[in-house]
């Protein structure tokens, strides 16, 4: 997928399991640019910046992701309460996070 949409790099959450996301990304292809991030933060917290995007209209998709948008709208301030892993809007937040904050973690400054 790297490949076929001509990505930049490839961003990985190291926290369970990480370091075998890295391990097969870099055994495929060790040209592959990869960037390691770790939560240090839930969910939720983390998807807080991303959410206020989506509200300036800052933020806008192209084609249809049901899986994706079940997954968001499952979010609530409490926490997710859809059943299994968020794992699609996780991976969301993280992308644009690194895409639209410059990679930076948005609560650093604010703690």
């Amino acid at each position: 997928m790297y490949r076929r949409w001509q990505a930049d790099r490839v961003i990985g959450e190291r926290n369970y399991g990480g370091a075998m996301v890295a391990f097969v990304i870099k055994t495929a292809d060790q040209s592959v640019p990869y960037k390691e991030v770790t939560a240090s933060r839930g969910k939720v917290v983390r998807a807080e910046p991303i959410a206020a995007l989506y509200e300036q209209g800052k933020v806008s998709h192209v084609g249809t992701f049901p899986d994706m948008e079940d997954q968001m709208c499952n979010f609530t301030s409490s926490g997710f309460v859809g059943e299994g892993s968020p794992d699609r809007a996780d991976a969301m937040v993280w992308a644009l996070t690194e895409l639209m904050l410059e990679g930076a973690d948005p609560w650093e400054s604010a703690l």
